[in-house]
């Protein structure tokens, strides 16, 4: 600091010098001369005052987290009123008893429900590109609570509560009563207002699907999808085409997806094959010479739910698997290249709905007020309809056989 002012204080002394020594300076001179040093002591006082203070970083209000006890109260308050409800899924949103949900605060993405209990968590994306997760209940009087805030960067999902758990995984499935996030080979549970983080066995070689149409907290099952294998492999790839073959011909079972009960860790194998999920996107396309067809210079496959016209990827596993509650216990749904099979899972029986040799193009469900559920094939250019899937299985069966046991490698 002496160092930094002492050439001013020279130069401040040599001023002041000539100040006193000047043989002929009149009244209005000296005035001039007496401001100039007053002028240049300020500047030197105010900067070295300035260089004493160090400059303060800006302060950030910490942030104010809930007690666990304090957001099952809020939990309860919504939990209060409202009722069952019916949700479905569609490329715009989520439909509640027939209305589009929406949130003011960001687009719909995914969601939990429950709908025998109307008790629902959902994913919104905000436009700053985070999202937040909230719990509702259809026709509660109170407004959706806000849960956890997450941060995506790549693959990889941040989590933080609003009572202040932070956790990060690959996978973040919304719940009917919280949420579950997935690693690579283990998963935990997240219920709403409980201080314990539940761990999820999985299976050896097995994630956690990325897509789920079914709700884990009520059904008690989530979907595994079957690790990849390496696309460098040559033969895996060759093992792979060759297997997706065999099941079309129904020479083998092809178990990429299986539903593991989240309580007991028992599985549910489905024979559907990891094939199928990528759409085709074309570029630097030109019309051909003949203007039959255009030629593309490339061409690339990406995971999707919907092709770039806007239309369902039905070979997309999201598509081919549904599990839900009935009166009966959990039914699983799903679509081989040439069945539609319902699982009882139950009383582990297998029962085919559909079959068409040509191949089946997809399947929906419609779940009752009443708590019957019907399903609608499309097999080819025709629709067939089964209005009451448990009647159904309960008067037919010669089309049902055992479910398959798989080994669980834990």
């Amino acid at each position: 600091m002496i160092k930094k002012i002492a050439p001013s204080i020279l130069m401040l002394t040599t001023l002041t010098g000539c100040l006193s020594t000047a043989p002929q300076m009149t009244a209005e001179e000296r005035s001039q001369m007496i401001e100039m040093q007053k002028s240049m002591l300020g500047a030197m006082m105010g900067g070295a005052n300035l260089r004493q203070q160090a400059p303060q970083a800006p302060t950030q209000a910490p942030v104010e987290y809930l007690s666990e006890l304090e957001l099952m109260e809020q939990r309860l308050l919504v939990n209060a009123t409202g009722g069952p409800a019916l949700f479905v899924r569609n490329k715009d949103g989520i439909l509640i008893n027939g209305k589009m949900f929406n949130d003011f605060e960001g687009s719909v993405a995914n969601l939990g429900a429950d709908r025998f209990t109307g008790q629902f968590t959902y994913a919104i994306k905000n436009f700053d590109g985070s999202y937040t997760l909230k719990y509702h209940k259809a026709n509660s009087e109170q407004e959706p609570i806000k849960i956890a805030n997450i941060i995506r960067k790549g693959d990889l999902f941040s989590v933080e509560t609003v009572t202040g758990k932070k956790t990060s995984g690959n996978a973040v499935i919304p719940t009917s009563d919280g949420f579950i996030l997935g690693r690579a080979g283990s998963a935990f549970r997240y219920k709403i207002g409980e201080g314990n983080i539940e761990n999820i066995t999985l299976i050896d070689d097995y994630h956690i699907a990325q897509h789920q149409n079914g709700d884990a907290a009520s059904t008690g099952y989530i979907l595994l999808e079957k690790d990849a294998r390496d696309k460098s492999d040559s033969v895996g790839g060759l093992f792979d085409s060759v297997s997706a073959l065999g099941s079309t011909f129904g020479l083998n079972e092809l178990n990429d997806y299986v539903l593991v009960n989240i309580e007991d860790g028992s599985l549910v194998p489905l024979d559907i094959s990891l094939l199928g999920k990528n759409v085709t996107d074309h570029s630097d396309c030109r019309a051909s010479k003949s203007g039959l067809y255009n030629e593309c210079d490339k061409i690339s496959f990406r995971e999707a739910l919907y092709d770039k016209n806007g239309l369902k990827n039905n070979s997309h596993y999201y598509w081919s698997i549904d599990w839900i509650n009935t009166s009966s216990g959990v039914f699983a749904f799903y679509k081989t290249t040439t069945t539609i099979k319902v699982v009882d899972i139950q009383n582990s029986l297998v029962h085919t709905v559909f079959s068409r040799m040509l191949g089946v193009n997809e399947f929906t469900l419609t779940e009752h007020a009443n708590g019957k559920v019907s399903i609608e094939a499309q097999l080819g250019f025709s629709h067939e309809k089964i209005e009451d899937v448990e009647e159904f299985i309960r008067s037919n069966k010669e089309n049902a056989e055992q479910m398959t046991k798989m080994d669980q490698t834990i």
